[in-house]
């Protein structure tokens, strides 16, 4: 064969390939920036978006009941039997509801958390929630009218609001920055 038609040819075969490995790794990288921004979008709006807002609806509730009740249960001072009655609607009725969907949130979707293992603050939640049952259901029975504070607690102490907080808040906002900066990469690719 001739050399200036086998170098064509070669150069042809080769700028081809070049092409085709081009276009292959660019898919790839592509498919996997769309990959990595489906998990962030279903991150956010399958858990920790909906945390959040469950967090924060608990947070401002919280506050608001301090607002108007708090104190209950000072030292040695025994409650009334209507700030205990108080405490149980509020609880059954505000609180319980929240925290049940937030631990059902984490329980649902714990294949979208962003570590690989259950991170402390969102176990706490859990056991939170799981120790209030007996104690609400206990407030159901026929003729409770106790007063006394460990009738109206759970046994896995308080709410682990802060550590619950911080971590639910710093989760979403850094996925929402790692959103944005995938969405900017996807933008100038276009």
């Amino acid at each position: 064969m001739k050399l200036e038609v086998v170098v064509p040819l070669v150069i042809t075969v080769l700028v081809a390939t070049a092409g085709y490995v081009v276009t292959y790794l660019t898919s790839l990288r592509l498919a996997r920036r769309k990959d990595c921004l489906d998990r962030v979008n279903r991150q956010l709006g399958e858990l920790y978006g909906p945390l959040y807002a469950q967090a924060e609806a608990v947070d401002r509730s919280w506050n608001k009941f301090c607002d108007r009740y708090w104190p209950l249960w000072i030292a040695s001072e025994p409650v009334t039997a209507e700030q205990a009655a108080i405490w149980r609607l509020w609880m059954s009725t505000v609180f319980m509801p929240l925290n049940r969907r937030m631990a059902e949130l984490v329980v649902s979707h714990a294949d979208l958390l962003r570590e690989e293992t259950i991170p402390e603050p969102l176990k706490e939640l859990c056991a939170h929630v799981a120790c209030y049952e007996p104690v609400l259901a206990r407030w159901q029975e026929d003729g409770f009218d106790s007063v006394q504070f460990d009738d109206h607690v759970s046994i896995a102490g308080d709410f682990p609001r802060g550590e619950l907080d911080l971590y639910v808040r710093t989760s979403f906002e850094s996925l929402k920055l790692e959103q944005a900066r995938l969405l900017a990469q996807t933008q100038r690719r276009r």
